[in-house]
C-alpha cells in the first residue's frame, strides 16, 4: 500500500481527469509535496479525505493499493460491524482488510471506524465470550489479528515529520489492553501529529519519567481495566502534576472510566471516544496552557 500517490493515480481511482487533481493541488484544496524532480505527490489519507469531502466515489480502489470492493457494493456501518465480527471470530485477516479498507475508501476516518465499527464489534465479541459462545483464545486471537491489520493500514499514512507536535501514551500497571491506544495513535497520525505508544502495563514512575525526558505536547492515558480505583486516582494526580509542570496536555479516556471514577481523577481533558479526541485536536490552541478553549470535558484540579 503506497504512502504517496501521483495525481494520475488519484484521477484513475476516482475516474476524474488528472488536470482536476492537479488543479486541486495548486489551489490548496488537496495537500501535496513535491519530489526532488518537481512532481506532485499526494498522501493516501489526504486523497481519501478530499474525495470524501467532494462526494466523489472511488471506483478503482486497487489503483490506490487498496482491496477491491465486494460485489455487493459499499458496506453500511451496521453491515460492516456484523461482517467484522464474523471475520475476527473466524480469524480471517483477508476479510478484515477488505472490510476496513473499504471503509477507508469511502472516506471514514480512523476515529469513525474505531467508534462506529471496531468498538461495537468487540462489544459483540466480548458478549459472545461472556455467554460461552466463543472460546477465550478466539477472543484474544481477534485482538491480535486486528492489531496486525491496523498496523498494515498505518503504513498508508504519510511518514512523520519531526516538526509535528509529539503525543505519547500508555496504560497503567495491570491494564494490558492495547487496541484502544493503537487507534488513538492512528487518530494522531491522521491529524498530522507524531505519536508514540509507550506500551501497556507500565508503572507510574516510568510514565512520569517519559513525560520529563520526551517533553511531549500531549500525553494520553488509556484506562480500559481498573484493578484499584485508588491507584488510578493517585496515578492521574501524579501524571497531571508532572504534565502541568512540563506544559503538557494530559488527556484520559477508556471504557474503564465511569462517571463516579472520572469525578475523582485529575486531567486536562477527557475524551469519551475517538471522535471527541478528534474534536480536541482540531481545536487545540497553539499554546496548550490556554486550556479554557478546549471543547471537550476538561478539568484542572
Amino acid at each position: 500500500m503506497p504512502s504517496f500517490l501521483s495525481p494520475k493515480q488519484v484521477a484513475r481511482a476516482a475516474e476524474i481527469s488528472e488536470s482536476t487533481v492537479k488543479r486541486w493541488c495548486d489551489r490548496g484544496v488537496l495537500p501535496f509535496v513535491r519530489t526532488p524532480g518537481g512532481h506532485r505527490r499526494i498522501s493516501l489519507n489526504d486523497a481519501l479525505q478530499t474525495l470524501k469531502t467532494k462526494n466523489i466515489p472511488i471506483v478503482h480502489p486497487e489503483v490506490l493499493g487498496l482491496l477491491a470492493f465486494s460485489g455487493r457494493g459499499r458496506r453500511t456501518i451496521t453491515t460492516a460491524v456484523e461482517e467484522l465480527v464474523q471475520a475476527l471470530e473466524n480469524a480471517s485477516p483477508q476479510r478484515c482488510r477488505a472490510i476496513l479498507g473499504e471503509l477507508r475508501c469511502v472516506g471514514l476516518s480512523f476515529a469513525e471506524i474505531g467508534d462506529q465499527v471496531i468498538s461495537p464489534a468487540f462489544e459483540r465479541i466480548g458478549k459472545d465470550w461472556e455467554f460461552g459462545r466463543l472460546e477465550v483464545y478466539r477472543e484474544r486471537a481477534a485482538c491480535y489479528l486486528l492489531f496486525e491489520v491496523l498496523s498494515e493500514m498505518a503504513e498508508a499514512l504519510p511518514p512523520e515529520d519531526p516538526t509535528q507536535p509529539l503525543a505519547i501514551g500508555a496504560t497503567l500497571s495491570h491494564d494490558h489492553y492495547i487496541l484502544a491506544s493503537q487507534l488513538v495513535q492512528l487518530v494522531f497520525r491522521e491529524r498530522k501529529w507524531r505519536a508514540r505508544f509507550l506500551g501497556s502495563h507500565l508503572p507510574l514512575e516510568t510514565l512520569v519519567r517519559a513525560i520529563v525526558e520526551l517533553q511531549p505536547r500531549l500525553f494520553w492515558l488509556s484506562i480500559s481495566h481498573v484493578v484499584s480505583s485508588s491507584s488510578v486516582i493517585e496515578a492521574c494526580r501524579s501524571i497531571y502534576d508532572v504534565a502541568r509542570a512540563q506544559d503538557t496536555l494530559f488527556v484520559i479516556g477508556g471504557r474503564g472510566i465511569d462517571d463516579a471514577l472520572r469525578r475523582q481523577l485529575s486531567y486536562s481533558a477527557y475524551c469519551q471516544d475517538l471522535s471527541h479526541l478528534t474534536m480536541l485536536l482540531d481545536t487545540l490552541p497553539i499554546s496548550i496552557s490556554q486550556e479554557t478553549s478546549l471543547p471537550v470535558d476538561k478539568r484542572a484540579t
